[in-house]
């Protein structure tokens, strides 16, 4: 067969559906067009090919062994367009596609992680990469394009040049302790607070930055901080062994606190503490269906877990 564009996937419809049903008539009338149109869509297919395609048997036609070769063909060609219309469909509605997702490790273990394997059971051809990490590295895999979006807490602070940050919520903080430790009581103020050892991430992380200023809010300027550590489960493991108090996500510590290794101690004469949490993207990005239906699963499942926000004034 010459090499020929103009072989519409009409003409291979006609031709299969000719072939299947064995005559013109029928094919006419299942295609709801005329016979001299399904006649003449034959003819130009027998032309581009080179070939007869169909030969009379009886009152009858059926297909020659040239025939029988471009059927092949042709059944291909039409199986892969629908095949093709297919995924671009699956593509517009958001369930398949791909999407790389980043997110600090509490968020990640609390919501993101649960959200986007339900999101993943519900429409199996996403391809979606969940990466839980320190904030600063999550905006960097933003910034270079590794991530499309990723979901941090910390405090907020971002170069508006480089990315766009939705508040997504203010999850409570809360300072608990070892729940053993008879050196602290359940209810404190604020000037024993600021008195307690403390166990901390790092100092120049946004987490830091973060608890330093909700522990600011509340008069806490100084805290004495024992020993550093760079994950929220590395920083309940050094509270159990009573190196001291820690200040971290009410949700992050439910399970070690409902299953008495950690206790909540109430700061009496202080408003609750809270984090802040951001669903983060570069400027200019560009997201697929999928990406922005799994960045709406997002924010809903945040508001389910710590309520809405309050609206702006």
């Amino acid at each position: 067969m010459a090499d020929d564009n103009r072989i519409s996937l009409q003409k291979l419809e006609v031709f299969c559906r000719v072939a299947e049903l064995g005559g013109v008539r029928r094919a006419a009338e299942e295609l709801y067009i005329s016979q001299p149109v399904v006649s003449a869509h034959i003819r130009s297919l027998q032309e581009r090919v080179g070939a007869k395609l169909f030969q009379r048997d009886g009152r009858g036609i059926v297909l020659t062994e040239a025939g029988e070769r471009v059927l092949l063909w042709a059944t291909d060609v039409l199986r892969g367009r629908t095949e093709l219309d297919k995924e671009l469909a699956s593509l517009s509605a958001g369930s398949a596609g791909s999407a790389s997702v980043g997110c600090t490790i509490t968020v990640g273990n609390t919501v993101l992680a649960p959200t986007i394997i339900a999101y993943k059971v519900q429409h199996p051809g996403a391809s979606i990469r969940l990466e839980m990490s320190p904030a600063e590295a999550a905006l960097e895999g933003v910034r270079t394009g590794r991530l499309d979006f990723a979901v941090v807490a910390g405090d907020g602070v971002f170069d508006s040049r480089t990315f766009r940050a939705e508040l997504l919520a203010r999850p409570r903080l809360v300072v608990i302790a070892r729940a053993a430790n008879s050196d602290v009581p359940d209810r404190i103020d604020v000037g024993t607070l600021a008195s307690l050892p403390f166990v901390a991430p790092p100092q120049g992380l946004a987490i830091r930055r973060s608890q330093d200023a909700a522990l600011a809010a509340i008069g806490v300027h100084d805290r004495r901080v024992e020993i550093e550590l760079g994950s929220a489960e590395a920083m309940k493991r050094a509270v159990i062994e009573n190196l001291g108090v820690a200040l971290l996500s009410r949700s992050g510590v439910a399970d070690e606190v409902a299953a008495g290794v950690l206790r909540e101690i109430e700061v009496v004469d202080a408003p609750p503490m809270h984090d802040m949490v951001f669903m983060v993207h570069r400027t200019a990005q560009r997201f697929s269906a999928l990406q922005r239906n799994l960045r709406t699963v997002v924010r809903e499942a945040m508001i389910e877990r710590y309520g809405a926000l309050p609206a702006a004034d």
